[in-house]
Order: structure tokens, then C-alpha cells, then sequence
């Protein structure tokens, strides 16, 4: 796999099912590969574990874990994972994220993402 190839493994974190779906064609329709979704933080951190994604697209409020505990658990387990904060309920970045992107300007996450990759 090259390096290129190896920055776009993307993960989508989102515990609304029809969210997951939308992020997911847009990130294949602009030439990322989605390693996997998870409608939690937990299921996040097994599948970051396994998968070692580029990017994660992490929601902040989700039952069982947050994006909070979820993007500190992600630094522990993939410390070279770009965290993009995508929230509805976030006004701006927060701490834990490398990116922040508020859900109603989904149109401008291609171009957030690919700014991941070297």
C-alpha cells in the first residue's frame, strides 16, 4: 500500500445510521477508502484498534462514550489518526480534534479531508 493510498482510510463514527451512510458516499466518491463505521465511541476504538485508520470522522454526542472519551482513547491506540470533529452541537474545534466541521456543511468535508493527505 502506498502512502497515499495508506492517508486515506477513513472511519465514520456517528451513531445516526443515515449520517454514517451520507459520510460514507462521500468520502468513497472522493476517493477514500472507509475502513469501517461505528455508532459509538466504543465500538470506535475496537475498530480503530483493528483497522489503524487515517481519519476519523468522530460525532461528539453519541450514547456510551463521547467524542471526547473516544478521541482520547483513539490517541492512545493510533496516535497518527487526524481527528475531524462532526457535530450539529459544536460551535467550533475543540481541544481533542486536529479539525472540526459542523454537520450542515457536510458539501465541504472532501476537501477538509484530502487536506489530511500528504
Amino acid at each position: 500500500m502506498s502512502d497515499t493510498s495508506a492517508s486515506k482510510r477513513v472511519l465514520i463514527v456517528d451513531d445516526d445510521e443515515e449520517i454514517r451512510h451520507v459520510l460514507r458516499l462521500v468520502c468513497e466518491t472522493g476517493g477514500m477508502t472507509v475502513v469501517g463505521e461505528a455508532e459509538n465511541g466504543v465500538e470506535a476504538v475496537s475498530v480503530a484498534l483493528r483497522e489503524q485508520p487515517s481519519i476519523v470522522i468522530l460525532d461528539y454526542l453519541m450514547p456510551r462514550l463521547d467524542g471526547a472519551g473516544t478521541a482520547e482513547l483513539l490517541r492512545t491506540i493510533a496516535p497518527e489518526t487526524k481527528i475531524v470533529a462532526f457535530s450539529a452541537m459544536l460551535e467550533e474545534q475543540p481541544e481533542w480534534a486536529d479539525a472540526f466541521l459542523n454537520k450542515e456543511r457536510v458539501t465541504e468535508l472532501m476537501p477538509l479531508l484530502q487536506s489530511f493527505i500528504r
